[in-house]
């Protein structure tokens, strides 16, 4: 087991992160004033010219940057004039890759990201609040107007292909950002108040905030991380308690190895973003108890964070590592609070526990030398630690069909067959097509095409996404063939599968563990990824 410390500001890891990132973070943004791309971040757009469009998530990069400044975080001795000047320069180029209606993109041309536009003007109205003393009035001014197409943006659009809360809670954030800023926008107000009902409404009562079809604690803290951010300027919202709900989840995929999340959940994300559930600290006693364990994991590189992240989800690991950072630099989250040094994270506990959460379809079992995770939502998704080793992971059984596709018994169904006794779990579902595919340039064209004309049409693009998502995430093609999988509970666990395979189909011997949907945010890295595992 990782061993139980408290934060200390003299180490701290969140910073040592960041300094170890900040000079490709900076190698990011053309800071050259006579080019047509000034202050873009998008390298692969503005520099190599192998794409077509400008990925607008990296403007948002000026929110961390902005906040190490003022925390007195900034490692380098830099002028002041220089350092105003990048910020700037992030917003200018923000402001040209803002479309007419008001969207920035992430994907492709013309794709009206709903989440992008959210987090870009939330990161950019954070970097306002954290520079009001640096700036001007004229300053300020400029950089709102730059803001309020995509305000008007997220207040006029929905996000319609899934319920993704993490999506909806960077609008809500962005909306009472800017409510904030312009002293009670009302159609803002109003917006970022749907959008948090929605959000609400879909939460759990086990905690966990609904991600396409189910709960992924990856992507949970993230969710977290901007709710947070709401609940601190407006407490007014009585967000703590679905906050303490979210949180009280959350800690029980803080695993034996220090790891976090994994293939139990929806999406089967591995990272944890640190600084929402740091900044509850001290509010919220569970969130002291992970936000130390979590801590000691980011130092052992234990767990997925800023180092292990490709450039399109950079900027959000980024901003939260620098939240995270200032907080542990002021020392506000180490307070002396007897109740906070009371809390046991599950994974810790000494004695034997079986937690099933019945609405996210995941089981934690504890033994005395064991934590086992499974989710048989998910046909029967299985962690299993002994002692603070991953001993098993097993993630299904994979077929193939006569013309080569794929297919697994992994996939989220909430109304599959499953029998749960005190010894064993029996689950039985049927076996649905893997979209396994690669881009092609034929592909390419015809979605090129598609974002010239058609995707114009807005009706049309979410109607395309909404499709797309289907197929590749939510309602994949079932096969004519079932598994029966039986899991044994205890320190030697065991699965057992059973199936009938069809004329034309046949079984794959795999030893490696799988994600069967697409997901551009599986398979990032960390230290436990180089030890042979069951």
């Amino acid at each position: 087991m990782l061993q139980k410390e408290s934060l200390n500001p003299r180490e701290n890891i969140f910073h040592s992160e960041i300094c170890n990132n900040l000079r490709r973070i900076l190698s990011l943004v053309d800071t050259d004033k006579s080019s047509s791309s000034y202050g873009l971040g998008d390298r692969y757009y503005w520099a190599w010219g192998l794409s077509d469009f400008g990925n607008a998530t990296f403007q948002g990069l000026a929110h961390g940057l902005s906040r190490l400044w003022i925390s007195g975080l900034w490692p380098f001795e830099t002028d002041s004039v220089i350092f105003m000047n990048r910020i700037h320069s992030l917003f200018i180029g923000a402001k040209n890759l803002t479309r007419n209606d008001g969207s920035l993109e992430e994907a492709f041309p013309n794709e009206g990201s709903y989440c992008v536009t959210a987090l870009v003007a939330f990161d950019l109205l954070v970097t306002i609040d954290l520079l009001q003393d640096s700036i001007d009035k004229e300053r300020k001014s400029q950089w709102l107007k730059i803001i309020e197409p995509m305000i008007c943006y997220l207040i006029k659009s929905d996000e319609t292909h899934a319920l993704i809360s993490n999506h909806l809670a960077t609008a809500v954030a962005a909306l009472f950002r800017w409510s904030k800023e312009r002293g009670g926008d009302q159609q803002a107000l109003s917006k970022g108040g749907i959008l948090l009902d929605e959000i609400l409404k879909h939460q759990s009562k086990e905690g966990w905030f609904k991600e396409y079809e189910g709960a992924d604690p990856g992507y949970q803290s993230l969710c977290t991380y901007y709710l947070s951010d709401v609940h601190l300027i407006r407490e007014d919202l009585n967000l703590l308690e679905p906050l303490r709900r979210s949180i009280r989840f959350l800690w029980y995929f803080a695993n034996p190895d220090g790891s976090f999340g994994g293939y139990c959940g929806s999406r089967s994300t591995k990272f944890f973003y640190p600084a929402g559930i740091l900044a509850l600290a001290n509010q919220i006693p569970e969130a002291h108890c992970l936000s130390v364990f979590m801590t000691n994991s980011i130092l052992g590189q234990k767990v997925v964070g800023l180092s292990s992240m490709d450039e399109p989800n950079l900027s959000p690991m980024f901003n939260s590592y620098a939240w995270a950072a200032s907080l542990v630099a002021k020392e506000i989250t180490l307070v002396d609070k007897p109740l906070l040094n009371e809390q046991t994270l599950p994974c810790e506990i000494n004695q034997p526990y079986r937690r099933n959460f019945p609405d996210a379809g995941i089981i934690i079992d504890r033994g005395f030398d064991y934590y086992s995770i499974i989710n048989y939502k998910k046909g029967g998704v299985v962690q299993h630690y002994v002692g603070d080793k991953l001993e098993t992971l097993d993630t299904g059984v994979v077929f193939q069909s006569a013309h080569k596709k794929l297919g697994s018994n992994q996939h989220y169904d909430k109304n599959l067959c499953f029998d749960l006794s005190e010894s064993k779990i029996m689950i039985r579902n049927q076996v649905a097509e893997m979209p396994k595919k690669l881009p092609t340039p034929f592909k390419f064209l015809v979605l090129r095409i598609f974002c010239l004309t058609i995707f114009r049409f807005s009706s049309i693009r979410e109607l395309t996404k909404c499709l797309l998502v289907k197929y590749l995430i939510t309602k994949p093609k079932r096969w004519p063939i079932w598994n029966e999988r039986e899991i044994y509970f205890g320190d030697n666990l065991t699965i057992e599968d059973m199936h009938e395979i069809p004329r034309g189909y046949k079984k794959l011997e795999i030893d490696f563990p799988f994600v069967p949907i697409h997901m551009a945010s599986k398979g990032y890295w960390q230290i436990q990824d180089e030890t042979s595992i069951k």
